[in-house]
């Protein structure tokens, strides 16, 4: 199988280089193509309509002795820059990770991790994001646990039918002691929320630089959810949809308009 790697923490990253590795080494075509720098909480954002601006940087670079694409861009821009044959051929899948740290209940929506696999299956190629409970300083063994526990999901998932975004979030345990994998739906909070802004210091120009204030959130799990899953010891696989519309709740909306206008 031809598959594009990518992530949101740059091409540079340790997540990338392990899970490339382990693609590489079960026999795949492994193409490499990520951000120059660390774009966390990018989303499916592409940074700009790529229609109007002059192009993308693209630089050589390279992961795991692999060859590797350097990309001025976002992990979205990435990803659809495989579907769309920047790189060679046509890939079969596009995969991110491995991100330090999980993605889980509503921050799906913020992660680049994820976006970049939304943005690909939203342009016909299925993808998996990867993601683990455990921070970038984490022994090679933990991402070697997360990146053996996507290639078990790989190599167990039917990728026929349509284009497929899925999220797999792998507990910061050696591979012998997860569980197995779980499928899930997302759980109504990550865990934790943002309560409000504080004033970290004033700035010279009058201005201030400002942070966000987190606590975290007690609440019974959702029995299904992705959180659950992964606090008891389970990798948690979620599937993932475009964004769609939802019809407007009962007497939220009437039709009219201004009566200025009339």
């Amino acid at each position: 199988m031809r598959i594009a790697v990518t992530n949101d923490d740059g091409v540079h990253a340790p997540g990338i280089a392990r899970l490339a590795a382990h693609l590489r080494d079960a026999g795949h075509e492994v193409v490499v193509c990520a951000p120059d720098g660390n774009l966390s909480g990018a989303g499916a954002s592409t940074g700009a309509d790529l229609r109007k601006i002059k192009g993308i940087a693209i630089e050589p670079t390279t992961v795991a002795g692999l060859d590797a694409h350097r990309v001025s861009s976002t992990p979205a821009v990435c990803a659809l820059l495989a579907v769309r044959g920047a790189f060679g051929g046509p890939v079969d899948l596009v995969m991110s990770g491995i991100n330090p740290g999980t993605n889980m209940g509503p921050s799906v929506l913020h992660s680049g991790t994820v976006g970049a696999v939304v943005t690909a299956a939203n342009f016909g190629v299925p993808g998996l994001a990867v993601s683990m409970d455990a921070e970038e300083h984490a022994p090679d063994e933990i991402f070697d646990s997360a990146a053996s526990w996507a290639l078990f999901v790989l190599d167990n998932t039917d990728l026929g039918g349509p284009p497929r975004a899925m999220s797999l979030n792998v507990p910061g345990l050696p591979a012998s002691e997860v569980k197995g994998v779980r499928a899930t739906g997302l759980d109504a909070t990550p865990g934790f929320r943002a309560a409000g802004v504080r004033t970290v210091e004033p700035l010279a120009s009058g201005g201030r630089l400002v942070s966000f204030v987190y606590e975290p959130v007690e609440r019974r799990l959702d029995a299904d959810g992705d959180v659950a899953a992964v606090r008891s010891g389970w990798a948690s696989l979620s599937w993932l949809t475009s964004i769609s519309a939802d019809e407007a709740p009962r007497g939220a909306w009437r039709e009219g308009r201004p009566t200025s206008l009339v």
